[in-house]
């Protein structure tokens, strides 16, 4: 295939890939993973129609394309899904954590900028994670060989995580052991939950059951508070969204690209954990803004290096990766520690091309929303919201998928009545993949 017509083909199918993400981050319940078993489903259509016009084309150069186009939307995906994440509180398990300082940012007129910040996340963590594509193979790679090393102490990482979190609270100094016993009581409760979803014999796929479980911990509590508010408008929201990019805003995303780096290629880990990770640490419990933007960060760096790994460790550690790996025709190699290969740097200018194009749009959806916020009462918007949530749940998992957000919902509201971060919630994700290290 002659360079410019594999130059063209890529172009439409990164603009595709734009709108297939856009698509699917503004509608809850649709992940990119679908989209990823779609393509490999109807692979030979897709050769016929999207590249038909491109007769001299080889193999080798339409699994790459499809490749990219899958990249570009997973990383359209990744900025447009914090649009209803805030609006309309309906988390992914990569935006789960942006519920709590999205929703506080939208009841200080700021619903907008909160999507902003978020979406400047996004490239930047798509631009950092490409930084650390050479970094990342010299690690996991030769020479260190971390990736083999590691694999033992996975387990104890994880256990590291989620005493960190419980560290977090012991930093308060009033009522330290009080605050400390709370978010261990929210880790137990959450934990036992997904492992009762994710890993017992709940009959939902793992995938699917995220949905209905993450809406109930993260989204369905916060409209449920919300009904018990006193009637009032919603204050009149900014349709400011992006500014100057500021140095620290910069650093926040190099934490959130950093943990998704540190996740990225952990088996059964993903942007969830990353986000878990990324709240972690620090001095100060972290400003909505700054968490936005490491959330940002969080949800492309995952699914830009978890792609990437695939040619350093020759494994999947995503639904994404897996496809990839699928329509390249093999893991792929990168034999040269100081060269990548030719596949991984056009994998690359995809996600920071469909990274940067998703960003101004979805501020421009997000201005459209809050343009318009306001009109609306606010006790009417939060059941409209909670009731247009569970049809969307039963669509997509059933009565049973009801039943798992209904409990979720339940366990959501402890952190809220005990005084706890709602962030120990991500026990529920982190102990499931403990339980499957250990028991191995």
């Amino acid at each position: 295939m002659d360079a410019l017509s594999f130059g063209l083909a890529f172009g439409v199918l990164v603009l595709l890939g734009l709108g297939t993400g856009a698509l699917t981050g503004l509608s809850p319940g649709l992940h990119v993973n679908n989209v990823a078993a779609v393509v490999l489903a109807t692979k030979a259509t897709w050769l016929a129609l999207v590249l038909g016009p491109f007769a001299t084309a080889d193999p080798a150069s339409l699994g790459l394309l499809l490749s990219c186009y899958l990249l570009a939307t997973a990383v359209s995906h990744g900025v447009f899904d914090f649009v209803p994440s805030v609006f309309f509180g309906a988390p992914t398990e990569e935006t789960a954590l942006s519920i709590l300082p999205g929703h506080r940012m939208l009841l200080d007129g700021e619903g907008a900028r909160a999507v902003g910040l978020a979406a400047r996340g996004c490239v930047l963590g798509a631009g950092i994670a490409v930084a650390l594509l050479l970094p990342l193979r010299w690690l996991l790679g030769e020479p260190v060989g971390l990736a083999e090393a590691f694999r033992p102490w996975t387990a104890v990482f994880l256990i590291g995580i989620l005493l960190a979190l419980l560290g977090a609270e012991a930093r308060s100094r009033r009522r330290r052991v009080r605050r400390v016993l709370r978010a261990a009581w929210v880790q137990l409760l959450a934990g036992l939950l997904g492992l009762a979803v994710l890993e017992g014999p709940s009959g939902l796929d793992p995938n699917g059951a995220l949905f209905p479980l993450f809406s109930g911990l993260f989204g369905m509590p916060t409209l449920v508070l919300a009904l018990r508010t006193k009637p009032g408008e919603i204050p009149d929201q900014s349709t400011a969204t992006l500014e100057p990019l500021s140095l620290p805003e910069a650093g926040h995303a190099v934490r959130g690209a950093l943990a998704g780096a540190a996740v990225s290629w952990l088996p059964g880990l993903s942007g969830g954990a990353a986000a878990t990770l990324a709240a972690v640490g620090g001095r100060r419990k972290l400003a909505p803004p700054a968490f936005m933007v490491i959330l940002g960060a969080v949800s492309t760096s995952t699914a830009v290096l978890s792609v990437s790994v695939l040619f350093m460790i020759g494994k999947a550690r995503s639904g994404i990766a897996a496809a990839v790996r699928e329509l390249l025709g093999g893991s792929g190699s990168w034999s040269d520690p100081l060269v990548p290969p030719a596949s991984v740097l056009w994998l690359a200018v995809a996600s920071v091309l469909a990274g940067v194009l998703a960003a101004p749009l979805a501020c421009a959806v997000a201005r459209f929303l809050a343009s318009r916020w306001s009109r609306v009462d606010s006790r009417v918007l939060s059941a409209a919201t909670l009731a247009g949530l569970a049809v969307l749940i039963g669509l997509a998992t059933g009565l049973l998928g009801l039943a798992v957000a209904g409990l979720s919902c339940v366990v959501g509201l402890v952190p809220v009545r005990v005084g706890a971060r709602r962030v120990h919630l991500m026990a529920s994700l982190l102990v499931p993949v403990l339980a499957g290290y250990l028991l191995r």
